[in-house]
């Protein structure tokens, strides 16, 4: 009884782990791909992980997060140091992440979808916020067979 108890809480911890480390993936490809930018002159640092939405369907797993970024002392060169202290006054950036992973690889990408935008930018149009959450949409339906209500699907067989 104590080795079912055992290892189904064994079970759960690896399910939490692998959760953690689909969110942690899409910190680092938020992060990768924003300083990727050629405008993006110094080095970003994760501050917060916020709005964190996380499903499984039969394509793949999708993940959708918001992320709080912190400009940090270090110029954004290649190799740059991970230890940077983060800038006083520094820019502070706010992410947009959905992304879907591959169930059959799941360190596939499908596709994913970014955007970041300054923090005190508080005035966002209502037209951009919809466009960003239709493409985390599509995002979301990316590999899934379309579904119509209603529909049934019949083969013709051959003619008696």
């Amino acid at each position: 009884m104590k080795g079912l108890l055992v290892l189904g809480l064994g079970l759960v911890a690896l399910a939490a782990a692998s959760r953690l480390t689909l969110q942690e993936r899409v910190v680092d490809l938020v992060l990768e791909a924003f300083h990727n930018r050629s405008v993006v002159q110094w080095m970003y640092k994760e501050q917060a992980v916020e709005e964190v939405t996380e499903r499984e369907y039969p394509a793949g797993s999708f993940v959708r997060l918001r992320l709080r970024l912190q400009q940090t002392q270090c110029p954004n060169q290649p190799g740059s140091r991970q230890d940077c202290a983060l800038k006083r006054r520094g820019r502070r950036q706010i992410c947009l992440a959905c992304v879907k992973f591959d169930s059959r690889s799941p360190s596939k990408v499908l596709d994913s979808h970014m955007h970041c935008r300054t923090e005190t930018q508080h005035a966002v149009k209502e037209m951009e916020t919809t466009r960003h959450e239709e493409k985390c949409r599509t995002v979301q339906e990316t590999g899934e067979a379309p579904y119509h209500p209603g529909r049934l699907a019949f083969s013709r067989g051959l003619p008696s």
